[in-house]
């Protein structure tokens, strides 16, 4: 059995992975296939039971409370084999941050401006925020660990560097990210402070509430202009900062398998930092490894390396389209 370190599992989405087999059952050497990556909101859901009453759930214990008394006992018997997994526990792995803080079912440290989240273990930053199985998080880890100099250094992904910019010369990086990817979000931060914290840090409401409660009160820390919750117009207001020239960044952990209210603002966000050629990650691995470029373009002020940060950019389709719409205006006039 092959276990995977905690942070790629979380970050990367990647689970274990096990010897091929051919059509007789007959393992094919020694060899295994590549590991598997999952979006984090993948696993959630894989370990989630079916559909049970919440009610019955929170109030009573039991899924089986809210059984309607006019079921056979041939269904009675199935619906009580499927729920008697379920526990309070993955009721609440099924739940975002603002749901179960509605049922009281955790205390809203969010909401505390004096709280501080707890040091990251740098392997399970890489399970919670990648989906990385136990074992392979631990032998990236390992990699990590080697290939730098100081072997005492417990956390490679946050050791201190100077950056030859200040945030105030800097563009705005926005993190943003769905609900049933905010521990994700938070595991990146907690595993990238480093470098996040050289930047203006702008995003969503309970984005930015939960940046705050992972950074405290760290004077280093600056923060850009924050917006309302995504469904209350948070990503139109991230919009208008594009638009405004002063967003150079976008981490942006999308869950693919929910449907949202506000999937118009998406839309309208993910095209307008295309428009505007701003450096964009929409998923946990992509970040990850974004990161490694932004400290080493602030380590060596190399600003051409993250130009978004620095100046206007345009897609390459915006000039084509200017060129469409000048002709489309003279043609207007002529006519």
């Amino acid at each position: 059995k092959i276990f995977v370190s905690r942070p790629y599992t979380i970050t990367m989405g990647v689970f274990g992975r096990k010897k091929n087999k051919g059509k007789n059952n007959n393992d094919n050497g020694d060899e295994l296939p590549p590991p598997i990556i999952k979006s984090p909101s993948v696993e959630n859901r894989l370990k989630s039971p079916r559909r049970v009453s919440l009610k019955d759930v929170i109030i009573n214990g039991s899924s089986q409370a809210g059984t309607r008394p006019d079921m056979g006992r041939k269904q009675l018997s199935a619906k009580s084999s499927l729920s008697s997994h379920v526990t309070r526990e993955s009721m609440k792995q099924r739940m975002s941050i603002a749901t179960l803080n509605l049922h009281g079912l955790i205390k809203d440290d969010l909401d505390d401006d004096s709280s501080v989240a707890s040091e990251v273990i740098p392997s399970d930053a890489f399970t919670k925020t990648m989906g990385v199985s136990r074992h392979n998080s631990t032998l990236l880890m390992d990699v990590a660990s080697s290939s730098i100099v100081n072997a005492d250094v417990e956390d490679p992904y946050n050791m201190p560097f100077k950056s030859q910019y200040e945030p105030s010369e800097m563009r705005c990086l926005a993190l943003v990210a769905h609900n049933h990817m905010k521990p994700a979000m938070k595991e990146f931060v907690m595993s990238h402070k480093e470098v996040l914290k050289k930047f203006r840090l702008t995003g969503t409401n309970t984005t930015i509430t939960l940046l705050k409660s992972i950074f405290g009160d760290d004077p280093e820390v600056c923060y850009g202009p924050s917006f309302q919750s995504g469904p209350l117009g948070g990503d139109a207001e991230l919009c208008a900062l594009a638009c405004l020239e002063d967003l150079g960044g976008c981490f942006f952990f999308m869950d693919p398998l929910s449907a949202h209210p506000h999937q118009a603002d998406i839309d309208c966000l993910v095209r307008l930092l295309n428009v505007h050629n701003i450096l964009t990650c929409i998923n946990p691995c992509t970040a990850h490894a974004m990161s490694f470029v932004l400290k080493s373009a602030l380590e060596d002020g190399r600003l051409d390396q993250i130009p978004s940060f620095f100046y206007t950019l345009k897609s390459p389709g915006v000039a084509v389209y200017k060129a469409e719409q000048k002709q489309a205006l003279e043609a207007a006039k002529q006519s």
